[in-house]
């Protein structure tokens, strides 16, 4: 059982504190909580535990144990017991999982190396944990959940995790209800065995299904520690703003009459019909277990994946996207769950993140100056608060919630007509969720729909006119006004039985 104790921990970079002396106590054999706004100091505070940046100079010691252990340090952190799994999972895509594996440890062989005996050993770990995954496969062939879990294992596989602390940044932001689950019963087993757990999250129904404890950091300052069970969402949510509890949800305008996009009999992969309109003004939500084909709607009318068959219609006029070119061109906008990979760039600015999907240069020439395209791109880096709130920083340097903001934010700037979303909050804090639902209530006003896919159920119903369930490919319910629940939503989900029709439109 492990104790870990920071005290006056500060970090500045280029003249601005991302952490004003932080004093922060975990326990041993407790799961403890990090919460905080996105750019409150979380993640600074998680990698100068890592040992990828160093501290400020003036700053408090750290101990493990009551022994002092050096931040900023890699070794030191590894020697002293703490284990990483960051947002960014440190895997090698070229690689296998075995490779993967054994990636700061070693293989089995001492001598020579054996592929089939490596093999069979990375599949008896994986077997261990209740991983259900070919070892030998290249990482870049899984998906993002099988990728998460495999970062998991080899954290937990070869360290002695009662004598040290297990970090995890944003473990679930990939993962399906069914392996956060099993994530959580590997956590608790670690708990069961004495380890010592620092667990940073957005979503507050995680900390109070999962902790004893949760620390709050706002801007950079270290403002409550408190035992779970002494909490409420309402009373969490207040800390973390750090102001009482207003409206997450805000009054959403009203839908128009006019259709501005119209499914019909919509097929592909797992999808096997969807029929729906959107109307002008109107956000409709899709919400679905992992697998019922929910997931596949948005690229299947975005043209980014080939349907099998169905028609699309925008504004009463047949369309059939060939590439994302024509969908821009078209009015359709597409921010897809898996932006770090399909999202944005990461090197480029924001303010080229911005302009990238509609670049409109002026003059006979149609140059587009620097000056220009950042006087273009803040204002709507103002509109769903993006911070920094600095064209000219990488999407890098950015958190996971505000990379998700300058996504929404390129397509406010295009003025597009329909808004496709997957999970446009996923990674996003509460206090920026709040930003973002306003955006989109500033859409529906001017004339464009919504369609958005959620994992949230919460979300759908507060934010969404209409809820449109999928089961097993096909639509299963459409839910609205004093029906729209979030009991009746996931009853609908978890309902067993192909769907009917008559449900799928009278529900």
């Amino acid at each position: 059982m492990t104790k870990l104790v920071l005290q006056g921990l500060s970090k500045t970079f280029q003249g601005q504190r991302a952490l004003h002396a932080v004093d922060f106590e975990i326990t041993p054999g407790e799961i403890h909580c990090l919460l905080g706004q996105n750019g409150s100091g979380k993640s600074t505070l998680i990698k100068i535990l890592a040992g990828y940046h160093a501290p400020d100079p003036a700053c408090g010691p750290a101990t493990v144990d009551g022994r002092p252990f050096e931040l900023g340090s890699a070794a030191a952190a590894h020697e002293a017991g703490l284990r990483f799994i960051h947002q960014d999972l440190a895997l090698i895509d070229d690689l296998s999982v075995v490779d993967n594996l054994a990636l700061g440890g070693s293989y089995q062989g001492r001598f020579w190396l054996s592929d089939r005996r490596e093999r069979r050993r990375a599949q008896s770990i994986l077997s261990e944990y209740g991983v259900d995954l070919d070892a030998g496969r290249p990482l870049a062939s899984l998906g993002a959940a099988q990728q998460t879990m495999t970062a998991i294992v080899r954290a937990l596989h070869g360290s002695d995790v009662e004598k040290g602390v297990l970090v995890l940044d944003e473990p679930t932001a990939s993962l399906t209800a069914k392996d956060k689950d099993h994530l959580f019963a590997m956590l608790r087993d670690v708990k069961s065995r004495g380890g010592t757990i620092l667990y940073v999250t957005h979503r507050l129904s995680e900390v109070f299904e999962l902790a004893d404890r949760v620390s709050v950091l706002h801007d950079g300052r270290h403002v409550a520690t408190r035992d779970v069970a002494g909490l409420d969402h309402d009373r969490l949510v207040e800390l973390i703003l750090g102001r009482p509890l207003e409206q997450l949800y805000p009054v959403a305008p009203t839908p128009g009459t006019d259709v501005a996009l119209e499914i019909r009999d919509l097929r592909g992969g797992l999808l096997k019909d969807f029929s729906s309109t959107v109307h002008v003004g109107e956000k409709v939500g899709i919400v679905g277990v992992a697998g019922s084909g929910a997931e596949q709607v948005l690229p299947l009318v975005f043209g980014a994946e080939k349907k099998k068959s169905g028609e699309v219609r925008l504004m009463g006029e047949p369309v059939e996207p060939r590439s994302p070119k024509d969908s821009v061109r078209l009015g359709l906008a597409y921010v897809p769950g898996d932006t770090k990979r399909l999202g944005g760039i990461s090197d480029w600015t924001l303010r080229e993140n911005i302009t990238l999907p509609k670049i409109a240069g002026r003059g006979p020439l149609r140059w587009l100056g620097k000056r220009q395209e950042s006087a273009d791109a803040t204002p709507f880096l103002d509109q769903v608060e993006v911070k920094p709130r600095d064209p000219e920083a990488l999407l890098s340097f950015l958190s996971g919630g505000n990379k998700q903001k300058v996504m929404i934010a390129r397509w406010l700037r295009c003025g597009s007509k329909v808004f496709l979303l997957e999970d446009p909050t996923a990674g996003v804090d509460v206090g920026a969720k709040s930003a973002i639902y306003a955006a989109l209530n500033q859409v529906a006003a001017e004339g464009a729909a919504v369609l958005m896919v959620t994992s949230d159920l919460e979300e759908a119903c507060g934010v969404c006119d209409r809820v449109i369930v999928i089961r097993d490919g096909r639509v299963a319910a459409t839910l609205s006004d004093e029906r729209l629940s979030v009991d009746a939503v996931l009853g609908e989900m978890l309902r067993s039985g192909e769907p009917s029709a008559e449900r799928a439109t009278h529900v």
